[in-house]
């Protein structure tokens, strides 16, 4: 009677076990994605001027990096932005959320966020907050980080995403990380920056470790130039303008 009790007790518990590992079978998720050193994280704010960019433009596309997780798929898939609560921005004058076609065995892609030069850019910052779409296809992802290793740095998958975006000469979202090596920021100094460098994005995700320490010297050297022949070069307050 004791050993069939002990057998019983023995199958109950491996069967018990085989349960707990069953895998997940709900709809894959889709969340925004960011290495945590990078600027697009939770708290940041991403911000795009149109008044930075080299040439005039109506319209631009904004390239948000997404994560899929759940299961790869054989099949192509679609995925939607929608804006939540805090968004200024107009849909369809300010920008545009199209439903996007991802490839087959995709983990890892940037959504295409397109931006329109509208009237109200000239003299507002609007915001647009995003957050995943519930489509055919997927919901809301799996949020919060994951813990670095020796060849991967912690990643972090999170819900919405705040963009402000103007046509107005204002001061970038990512510029904090940059007062160190560049100084006080200025529309004067940036018109200054994107003439010499030939860029007009100069967040760490765009310039890298190369452009942080080599970037300034250029800066300075083209700057003393232009004061060789010109003098002090002034902002837009009539501040003089330097580089540190």
């Amino acid at each position: 009677m004791k050993y069939i009790l002990y057998v019983t007790m023995v199958f109950t518990l491996f069967s018990c076990k085989k349960e707990a590992v069953e895998t997940y079978q709900g709809k894959d998720g889709v969340s925004f994605f960011a290495y945590t050193y990078q600027q697009l994280h939770t708290t940041a704010t991403r911000s795009y001027s149109f008044a930075f960019q080299k040439t005039v433009k109506t319209r631009d596309t904004m390239y948000i990096p997404l994560r899929l997780t759940g299961k790869l798929s054989d099949q192509p898939r679609t995925v939607l932005l929608k804006t939540a609560a805090g968004t200024t921005a107009t849909a369809g004058v300010d920008f545009e959320l199209k439903e996007v076609t991802i490839p087959p065995g995709v983990y890892i892609f940037n959504y295409p966020l397109v931006l329109i030069n509208s009237v109200g850019m000239a003299s507002h910052v609007y915001r647009i907050v995003l957050e995943p779409a519930e489509t055919k296809d997927f919901t809301l992802g799996t949020l919060g980080q994951t813990p670095a290793t020796t060849t991967i740095q912690t990643e972090e998958n999170f819900r919405y995403l705040k963009i402000d975006v103007s046509g107005m000469y204002v001061r970038p979202a990512y510029w904090d990380l940059l007062d160190e090596d560049f100084g006080e920021f200025s529309a004067e100094k940036y018109k200054f920056m994107v003439k010499v460098l030939g860029i007009t994005d100069f967040s760490l995700d765009s310039i890298g470790s190369d452009g942080l320490l080599n970037f300034p010297v250029t800066l300075r050297n083209a700057l003393a130039a232009y004061e060789a022949a010109n003098g002090p070069l002034l902002d837009e307050n009539g501040q003089e303008i330097s580089f540190p």
